[in-house]
């Protein structure tokens, strides 16, 4: 039994190792790490979601986005007042 884990571990990695080379080969230049670490890197931050209780950081950037097209800033705001 021990040995059919260990098969089963060594090919999870296996197919993981080729699931990110293909990734990082089929990505444009300038984004292959991001492609090929992308899937490992939101699974880390699922976990941490789930664990912590907390969002994650794409849900805040997210929502902090939002928020900024809402409601103007205080520079949209001076500008009008100067030419009137």
């Amino acid at each position: 039994m021990e040995v059919v884990v260990g098969v089963l571990a060594a090919l999870f990695v296996a197919v993981l190792a080729v699931g990110m080379t293909v990734r990082a080969i089929r990505a444009p230049r300038g984004r292959r790490a991001r492609a090929a670490f992308g899937p490992i890197m939101s699974a880390g931050e699922t976990y941490q979601e789930l664990h912590t209780g907390q969002r994650g950081l794409q849900d805040s950037v997210i929502e902090s986005i939002a928020e900024q097209e809402q409601r103007p800033s205080r520079t949209d705001a001076d500008g009008e007042e100067l030419r009137g």
